[in-house]
């Protein structure tokens, strides 16, 4: 492993370190805090800091020790959670994002003097936090009433109280810490010495270094470690501060507490200690034996609060993102390989045996498995909106509250790197556009302090996402005015609300007043409908004037591998994504109804839907045109309500693996990709989304035309 990928998972551990940070941040500033709390803050921070001194990131290390020592007062009692500590708080966790980014990227790190004196002013009293409190009016001195003389009989034994020494000062005890690193510490590029250090600045002190594995020099090799340690440490340092030096490396380095307790015995053949610390004990000291404990007392002094032994950790092995798309692409062959095992079979006749049950059965169990590998919650992207919440209240004045629900829910991570940006916009949309200023809320009778509420769920073999904002609503008055001036709508046309509201997505639109550094360019919603789209998802609105609006995302949960329906039309074979599918089903004459010269509508038990023949859109040959001699599949959008796809058979209902055609071709409307099927042919798949959309065109939805 090299020296990068060691700072990969660095990098990596920062980020959990940051997400634990600002969740606990959150829990005191809504105050549901405890000290368990404080503690995961601090030692969040202290791992980065651990971390950054190891790589020598000096500007990250320094700014993490001026935040981790105000925290370390703040866990101790010292200064007291207040409201705008907290503010002064997640001001830090901002710049130290800042940090860790510049640090990954090799960039000038963010400037951080002024806040780091703000931190050092909290962990002097509060200085500069708020507004001094005004000084006591001094009160006058009471006048000093005269000791009378002590009696003469009572100046013997005056006289021997003041001869009699004063009693000693009370000397608190000592304990003492047996650290052992192992093989795992080195490779995530800890230092040895960093924590011997950070030991000593705790008060310990060096009492013994076990020799006893190091071998003789030419069998020595400067890779490994060979050595242990013994530290002294005053009475009033506690084992959890101990531990938390060793935070980083986790369980490569073992520890045991007490005069007596034996050091922890040495791994054979293990990369630990750094050639310079091996020099340094075998050049500068001479061995020493392991620190016995005092005769005189009868066991070891056990330091304050005694930690109870940790519970076993977790088992968990870091893998690299690429192997782990090379074994999602092995596993889509691997689906690939049994649909044409289940062809062939088929096609001898020999689809019924047992065997072939089994092997669908557990390439799905592995498929399943396998994509629960890069399933991550979507608590990562929800996990960034305060900082962009702060920042826009810094901007706008407005001050907004986040509530969270389905923040567990699990999606490809694929998806969750490409969602972040489409989020963002929404969100700043929000909270420039839909939260009102608080004078505007207050005349209105709804609290000053606005509500952002981010939810997410699976539904359908799909993750909805929602994004909601207790504003004013959307002006769909002045959303038709801006289009028809704009020329996307004729002014004579009668739309819907939920067409006007699918107005806000059409390129260039936009109603702000001005241009800010927020919105109001008309590049920001037709990019967040294109982003979304390109996911595989849709995105559908819901607003109320005066209460609010609801942006409602439809996400693949994966991008890799879906099930799908297997139709044929003409002399091609297409896919529909199961998850569009409402149901099949052959339509009689009475079903069918005309519209226009050339459109036809289903009559689904009352409701009208556009058919749309799929051999039109795709130029197959030999098609069937008459919806009564094919078969007619129903699906459902978002925003773009039903449609009845018009097909000439349903072959095959199976998983199939999605593969992009930008990648070896280009992006083409109505196609949301190809597959392999299990006869070897490569079959389109269907964007059900966009032949939606087209349909409504056809019936004349301009609305929905602008939009698509």
């Amino acid at each position: 492993m090299t020296e990068d990928d060691i700072q990969q998972i660095f990098f990596v551990e920062c980020e959990e370190a940051l997400e634990a940070t600002e969740a606990g941040l959150a829990a005191c500033r809504e105050g549901t805090h405890d000290s368990e709390t404080i503690n995961a803050i601090f030692r969040g921070v202290h791992s980065i800091k651990g971390g950054a001194g190891a790589f020598g990131h000096l500007p990250l290390q320094a700014f993490t020790h001026g935040f981790e020592t105000l925290l370390a007062d703040v866990r101790e009692g010292k200064v007291p959670v207040e409201p705008v500590l907290v503010d002064l708080l997640l001001q830090a966790l901002d710049c130290l994002r800042d940090h860790v980014e510049a640090a990954r990227g090799g960039t000038a790190p963010p400037e951080d003097a002024d806040l780091l004196e703000r931190l050092e002013a909290a962990q002097a009293g509060g200085a500069g936090l708020a507004s001094p409190a005004p000084a006591p009016t001094p009160t006058p001195a009471p006048a000093p009433v005269p000791t009378p003389a002590p009696a003469f009989d009572d100046l013997d034994a005056l006289l021997d109280e003041l001869a009699a020494p004063a009693p000693a000062p009370a000397v608190p005890e000592t304990w003492l810490v047996h650290i052992r690193p192992h093989a795992g510490a080195m490779t995530k590029g800890s230092e040895p010495l960093l924590w011997l250090r950070e030991l000593t600045d705790l008060g310990g002190t060096c009492e013994a270094c076990d020799f006893s594995a190091v071998p003789t020099f030419e069998r020595l090799a400067v890779g490994e470690g060979y050595l242990g340690w013994t530290f002294r440490m005053p009475g009033n340092v506690t084992r959890e501060a101990v531990a938390e030096i060793f935070d980083f490396v986790g369980d490569e380095v073992a520890l045991s507490y007490g005069a007596d307790s034996a050091m922890p015995p040495p791994r054979v053949a293990v990369q630990v200690a750094s050639a310079a610390a091996v020099a340094h004990h075998i050049g500068g000291e001479p061995p020493q034996a392991p620190a016995k404990s005092d005769p005189g007392t009868s066991g070891p002094a056990a330091p304050p609060n005694p930690a109870a032994a940790p519970p076993a950790a977790n088992q968990s092995v870091r893998i690299d993102l690429k192997k782990l798309d090379m074994l999602i692409d092995g596993v889509g062959e691997l689906v690939i390989a049994q649909a044409m095992l289940a062809q062939r079979l088929t096609n001898e006749n020999l689809a019924h045996i047992e065997e072939l049950a089994l092997i669908e059965t557990l390439v799905r169990d592995i498929q399943e498995h396998a994509m629960a590998f890069r399933a991550q919650p979507i608590s990562s992207v929800f996990g960034r909106v305060p900082r962009l919440l702060r920042e826009l209240g810094s901007s706008t004045g407005k001050h907004v509250k986040l509530e969270v629900a389905g923040e567990t829910t699990e999606l490809d991570k694929t998806v969750i790197e490409r969602l972040s940006e489409p989020m963002t916009h929404l969100i700043r949309n929000a909270v420039d556009h839909g939260i009102e200023p608080p004078e505007e809320r207050r005349a209105a009778g709804k609290d000053p302090e606005g509500t952002l509420t981010l939810s997410a769920e699976q539904k359908a073999g799909r993750i909805i996402i929602r994004i909601s904002d207790d504003g004013r609503g959307i002006d769909r008055d002045r959303v038709l005015a801006k289009a028809i001036a704009n020329d996307l709508v004729a002014p004579e046309a009668l739309l819907s609300d939920d067409e006007i509201n699918q107005l806000i997505f059409a390129p260039g639109f936009s109603t702000a007043a001005q241009v800010s550094n927020i919105s109001g360019r008309g590049v920001g919603m037709d990019v967040v409908k294109q982003n979304v789209k390109e996911l595989g998802g849709r995105i559908t609105i819901e607003s109320t004037p005066g209460k609010g609006t609801t942006f409602s995302l439809a996400l693949p949960l994966t991008l890799a591998i879906s099930d799908g329906m297997i139709v044929q039309v003409g002399d091609q074979s297409l896919v529909i994504p199961l998850t569009h599918v409402i149901e099949s089903l052959r339509p009689t004459p009475a079903d069918v109804k005309g519209m226009g010269t050339s459109a036809q509508m289903l009559n689904a038990r009352g409701s009208f839907v556009p058919i749309v023949p799929l051999g039109l859109l795709t130029g197959a040959n030999k098609a069937v045109s008459n919806p009564c001699e094919g078969v007619l599949v129903l699906v459902e959008t978002e925003g773009h309500g039903r449609a009845a796809l018009l097909v000439d058979t349903i072959t095959d209902q199976r998983q199939f693996v999605i593969k992009a055609l930008d990648a070896h071709y280009r992006q083409i409307d109505s196609v949301a990709g190809a597959t392999i099927l299990g006869n070897g042919k490569v079959a389109l798949i269907v964007d059900v989304d966009f032949i939606a959309s087209k349909a409504a065109r056809s019936i004349g939805s301009p609305a929905l035309a602008a939009a698509a």
